[in-house]
């Protein structure tokens, strides 16, 4: 692969690289590896007051979000599941489908498996400040509880620039909430595979990659409790006392059966709880049997481990970075902040290889620069996937202008090769940006059809995204993006 050679001169790209860090423009604009993807939610009181509506924003950097219809047989619609169970109305914390990957020894400390990468996604609940020059701080304070954050792990086999760093994945204007809307509930794995423009069929081939039987874990608020039904208190036909802290689970043994009535899973004493508190922010790894969470308030930290395969009494830990520090702190929370969803994934590629897996079909891993001494990365790219209407594809996305010459009239160029090699290169799209473009980075969006008889057969493929400036005197590149078709 061969690009023409910028007219930038050697002493610009240091400043370039300061001006990435430092542009105004990015803070208010989306970016990280999660940039666009498809996940599932709430917002605390509902949208038109529907308490546990379960949302899902389709891939893409603005849409609307749709409420799952209830009227799809075993829709995964928490507000529906409960009600038909005698529990309408309740307000739910979090939820998670048990196939988040959390990613700690047993000590709690943050440990990636080799030449593997992690994410964690995370909402912070209203009133929520930011730690002093954070990703968080720079969010506006009307639009920080409705955003959703990514942090890359410590020990991921990504670009060294992305690790240990805070992305705002997606904003409120980017999710159409309204104003001072609080979202408080996100899952990244539930809509994995679904048809998002019916949000009903399955992708062929998908259905083997995920569990039997598919579960949802989710916690009651507090204020909510008197309104749980006797009977999901049950646990062995034995009533356990009410708490906020205690987690129920409910399941389906295929994708459009009946979930079952809700029951105790793990009661707050289980987890080393006690029964006043409150969980407000829920992951479970069922294949480690580990559960992140956090309680509401800040009498212990924001980001709390259990490891629930181990025999004694369960004590909660700190999720940690391999310094101790904990990661509550390395993603920007101030003191006072309150965690209330969180949702952790590892895409389980090893060494650039495919492996199936759910998220690893589902999002591209972000991978070294080409040539960074002549084209600096100045610019943010992803790829997600996405099946609708019966058509599998990936849809990849620019965002950014060249930072030295600024938001301006230019060009995006998107070249795909076949995953890591630089040859054969295809130009796959010349974008004309629009610097009036509303918002923020003027967002560029390529959709690669994946043929039937490579979906799911991890051909791996790579976007590599470049922008440059009108008059060509400023050629910069994002981190390329591994996918696997």
């Amino acid at each position: 692969m061969n690009l023409p050679a910028p007219h930038l001169p050697p002493s610009a790209l240091l400043a370039a690289t300061l001006a990435i860090a430092t542009a105004p423009l990015l803070a208010q604009q989306s970016g990280g590896p999660l940039l666009g993807s498809a996940f599932a939610f709430s917002v605390r009181g509902g949208l038109g007051g529907q308490n546990a509506d379960t949302l899902v924003h389709r891939t893409g950097i603005q849409s609307s979000p749709v409420s799952w219809p209830t009227t799809v047989p075993g829709a995964p619609n928490l507000r529906h599941i409960l009600a038909l169970h005698g529990g309408a109305g309740l307000t739910i914390d979090d939820f998670s489908t048990g196939r988040d990957d959390i990613m700690v020894d047993g000590n709690g400390v943050i440990s990636v498996p080799p030449q593997g990468w992690g994410v964690y996604l995370f909402s912070v609940r209203q009133g929520a400040a930011g730690a002093p020059q954070s990703r968080i701080a720079a969010e506006p304070a009307a639009d920080r509880a409705a955003a959703v954050f990514s942090w890359v792990l410590p020990g991921s086999a990504v670009p060294p620039a992305l690790i240990d760093h805070v992305e705002r994945a997606h904003g409120r204007t980017d999710l159409r909430l309204p104003a001072n809307s609080d979202l408080d509930a996100l899952d990244l794995p539930l809509p994995m595979g679904i048809d998002q423009t019916t949000l009903s069929a399955r992708e062929p081939g998908f259905g083997a990659l995920l569990p039997t039987p598919e579960a949802l874990y989710f916690t009651v608020a507090n204020q909510s409790l008197t309104q749980v039904p006797a009977a999901w208190w049950l646990q062995g036909g034995v009533p356990t006392p009410p708490s906020g802290a205690t987690v129920f689970r409910t399941l389906r043994s295929s994708q459009f059966g009946a979930w079952s009535p809700p029951h105790v899973w793990k009661t707050y004493a289980e987890l080393g709880l006690l029964q006043h508190e409150d969980i407000d922010a829920l992951a479970y790894g069922d294949a480690t049997q580990q559960l992140l969470f956090s309680c509401v308030g800040n009498a212990r930290d924001q980001l709390l481990v259990v490891d629930l395969g181990t025999d004694g009494a369960p004590v909660p830990q700190p999720v940690k970075k391999s310094n101790n520090t904990p990661v509550s702190d390395a993603v920007g929370t101030a003191g006072g902040d309150d965690i209330d969803a969180v949702c952790t994934l590892d895409p389980r590629i090893r060494s650039g290889l495919y492996v199936p897996d759910d998220f690893g079909a589902s999002c591209g891993t972000p991978r070294p620069a080409y040539q960074e001494h002549r084209y600096p990365v100045g610019v943010q790219a992803s790829a997600y996937r996405r099946f609708a209407g019966g058509q599998s594809r990936y849809e990849s996305f620019l965002l950014g202008f060249p930072p030295q010459t600024g938001v301006g009239p230019g060009i995006g160029l998107l070249v795909l090769t076949l995953g890591d090699t630089l040859s054969p290169a295809i130009t796959a799209a010349v974008l004309v940006r629009n610097p009036t473009n509303s918002v923020a980075g003027d967002p560029q969006q390529y959709t690669l059809a994946i043929p039937p008889s490579f979906v799911l057969s991890g051909l791996p493929v790579t976007f590599r995204w470049f922008a440059a400036d009108q008059a060509g005197t400023e050629l910069v590149q994002a981190y390329p993006i591994k996918v696997f078709l």
